[in-house]
């Protein structure tokens, strides 16, 4: 599957729609369907399974005065390919993180050139029966990482993920921050009506990191 999508959207929505109607070969309604989202973009808006024919339309939207992206599906990032971090450390000059694999890597702040705060929606449905569980302060510690903040460990979950995230910003004042994904509404806005966020974030966060590298 090959994903098109177009940047830096005006405010004249209805204008955008008829020329989008034109570059893609649809209907005026569908078109606005698509487009009536606000914020500028990156905003989703037809996806194919040949990569020639993404090319083909993106090559008509960008003749249109689009600002257009195509994301393939072997450029969309997995959890397989990322880092799960288990423990972090803030270093003088570097990022060290333990991921969930048990490997050190160590980042140095000066390459890091985004930062992106997202939210991920996850539906399960668990039972359990429990027989005099007790409460382990040790191994809660260890599985949730907590020992990483050291002396600034915070009372809540919340205020320890903002005290790592203004500590990571300050670090590398020269990343692009971008929070467009907290919210499902920032997600929907982004993947459109194309895609479900609760499905579909892996998109979401490699496009939106395409569209600020552009």
């Amino acid at each position: 599957m090959y994903i098109v999508a177009i940047d830096n959207l005006g405010e004249d929505r209805e204008g955008i729609a008829r020329a989008l109607s034109e570059a893609l070969e649809m209907t005026f309604y569908d078109a606005l369907v698509r487009v009536r989202v606000p914020g500028k973009g990156p905003l989703i808006v037809a996806a194919y399974k040949e990569k020639n024919t993404a090319l083909e339309r993106a090559e008509k939207l960008g003749a249109a005065g689009f600002r257009t992206l195509v994301l393939g599906h072997d450029e969309v990032e997995t959890d397989e390919m990322r880092i799960i971090i288990r423990k972090f450390f803030f270093g003088d000059s570097e990022l060290e993180v333990e991921a969930r694999t048990g490997n050190t890597v160590r980042i140095e702040y000066a390459l890091i050139d985004m930062i992106i705060r997202g939210t991920r929606i996850v539906q399960n449905t668990e039972t359990e029966t429990v027989k005099d569980r007790k409460f382990d302060v040790g191994r809660t510690i260890l599985s949730g990482g907590l020992d990483s903040l050291g002396p600034a460990l915070q009372l809540t979950r919340a205020a320890n993920f903002a005290f790592v995230l203004a500590e990571l910003r300050r670090r590398c004042p020269r990343a692009v921050y971008d929070d467009r994904l907290v919210s499902k509404a920032g997600q929907s806005r982004l993947l459109g009506s194309m895609f479900e966020p609760e499905r579909h974030l892996d998109i979401a966060v490699s496009l939106l990191s395409r569209s600020l590298r552009f």
